[in-house]
C-alpha cells in the first residue's frame, strides 16, 4: 500500500485542529468555574508546561527524523518496554475518541433534537469518522483546512458580534481567592487539552521531508492555539461575569446573547455547527492516531484493516459508558488530567531521559 504524504502546512492544520477542536466551545465554562477571573493565567501556565512537552517531541523528531514515537521508543527502550509504555497511550486514545463523540452527541440530543435518542447521533458520527479515517490522512488534512477556517470564522464572528454585551468590570478581581484556584485551573486545562501535544509524534512519519522550518511553525501554531483559548475564555467572562463558570457550552451561550437589530439575534446555531464540526475533526484525528499506534506496535502491513473494528468498539463504549453529570465532571477534572500525565507525559520523559543517557555514554 502506498504511503500517504502530507505537507508541513497540512500537518500544522491537523495539529491546530487537535489542540483547539471542540475545546474552544467546551473548555471555557468549566475552567472558569475553577480559576475564576484568573483563568487566563491558568491557560498560560498549562501552555508553558505543554510547550516544554512539545519541545521534547520536536527534539526527538530532530534526533529520529521521519520516525514515529513508537519507532524511536523501540530504538531507545527495546520492543517489550515500548509495548508497556504504549498501553496507557492506547487506553487513553480509546477513552478520548469515545468521549469526544459522546459529548457532541449529547449536545445535539440536549440542545437541538431532544426527541431523538442519542445513540442515533453516536452511530452517525462514528460511521462518518470511520469513513473519513479510511480515506487517509491526506484527504483529512485537505478537508480539515477548509473546515477549521469555517470554525474559526464562526468563533471570531461570535466574539465580535458580542462586543455590545461585554462588561470590562467583570474581569476584576483577577485573584479573588488567591493562587490555588489558578493552579487547579492549570492542572485541569493541561489534562483537558495541552497534554495531547505528544500525539504529534505519531504524525511525523507522514510529513514530506526534508521538513526545514517545520518545528518553528509548529511552535507558532501552538502559541496561536493558546491565544485563541484565552480570547474565547475572556470573551465568556466579559459577557457573563461571575456566572460564566456555570455555562457548560459557554460560547453557545455567548452567541445566544447576541441581539443586534432584528436581523442578528440568537445566532447560537453557528457556534453549535462549529462545535459539531470541530468535534468531528478531533474524533477523526484521534481514531487515526489510535489506529497508527496499534498498527505500528503490531507491525501490520494493512494500515486500514483495524479502522472499522476500532470505530465499532468505540461506539459500543459510547453506548455502555454513560456517566452522570457529577461523575463526568469528576472524570474530566480529576481523573483525566492525571491519566494523561501518566499516559502521555511520563512515557515521553522516559524516552527522552534514556535517549540522553545513551547519547552521553557514546560521546
Amino acid at each position: 500500500m502506498n504511503k500517504q504524504i502530507i505537507s508541513q502546512e497540512q500537518l500544522i492544520v491537523l495539529f491546530f485542529v487537535y489542540l483547539t477542536g471542540s475545546v474552544i466551545v467546551n473548555l471555557p465554562g468549566p475552567l472558569i468555574g475553577f480559576a475564576q477571573n484568573g483563568v487566563w493565567i491558568s491557560l498560560l501556565l498549562s501552555g508553558a508546561a505543554a510547550m516544554i512537552q512539545l519541545l521534547l517531541v520536536l527534539y526527538l523528531d530532530k534526533e529520529y527524523p521521519g520516525k514515529s514515537f513508537i519507532e524511536y521508543s523501540q530504538a531507545v527502550l527495546g520492543k517489550w518496554p515500548t509495548v508497556v509504555i504504549v498501553i496507557p497511550f492506547i487506553s487513553l486514545m480509546f477513552e478520548m475518541s469515545t468521549d469526544i463523540v459522546f459529548e457532541v452527541g449529547k449536545y445535539v440530543n440536549s440542545s437541538l433534537m431532544r426527541q431523538t435518542p442519542q445513540y442515533i447521533f453516536d452511530i452517525f458520527i462514528f460511521t462518518t469518522v470511520a469513513v473519513t479515517v479510511r480515506a487517509g490522512i491526506e484527504v483529512m488534512s485537505r478537508m480539515f483546512t477548509i473546515l477549521i477556517f469555517v470554525v474559526m470564522l464562526f468563533i471570531i464572528l461570535t466574539m465580535l458580534l458580542s462586543f455590545p454585551n461585554y462588561h470590562s468590570e467583570f474581569l476584576l478581581p483577577i485573584l479573588p481567592d488567591g493562587i490555588k484556584p489558578v493552579l487547579h485551573g492549570a492542572y485541569v486545562s493541561f489534562g483537558f487539552t495541552h497534554a495531547e501535544a505528544v500525539l504529534l509524534a505519531l504524525l511525523f512519519p507522514f510529513v514530506r521531508r526534508p521538513a526545514g522550518g517545520l518545528h518553528k511553525k509548529l511552535i507558532i501554531a501552538f502559541a496561536i492555539s493558546i491565544i485563541t483559548l484565552i480570547a474565547v475564555t475572556i470573551s465568556t467572562i466579559l459577557v457573563f461575569g461571575p456566572l460564566a463558570g456555570e455555562r457548560k457550552y459557554s460560547m453557545v451561550e455567548v452567541a445566544r446573547m447576541i441581539d443586534i437589530q432584528p436581523i442578528i439575534q440568537r445566532v447560537e446555531f453557528i457556534v453549535g455547527i462549529a462545535l459539531i464540526v470541530s468535534s468531528y475533526m478531533k474524533a477523526c484525528i484521534t481514531l487515526f492516531i489510535l489506529n497508527q499506534l496499534i498498527v505500528r506496535v503490531c507491525k501490520l502491513k494493512d494500515e486500514k484493516v483495524l479502522i472499522l473494528p476500532l470505530a465499532f468498539i468505540n461506539m459500543l463504549c459510547a453506548f455502555i459508558l454513560h456517566r452522570s453529570e457529577t461523575r463526568l465532571f469528576e472524570h474530566i477534572t480529576v481523573i483525566l488530567p492525571l491519566w494523561k500525565f501518566s499516559g502521555f507525559t511520563i512515557p515521553l520523559l522516559i524516552v527522552v531521559a534514556i535517549h540522553l543517557l545513551k547519547k552521553s555514554r557514546t560521546t
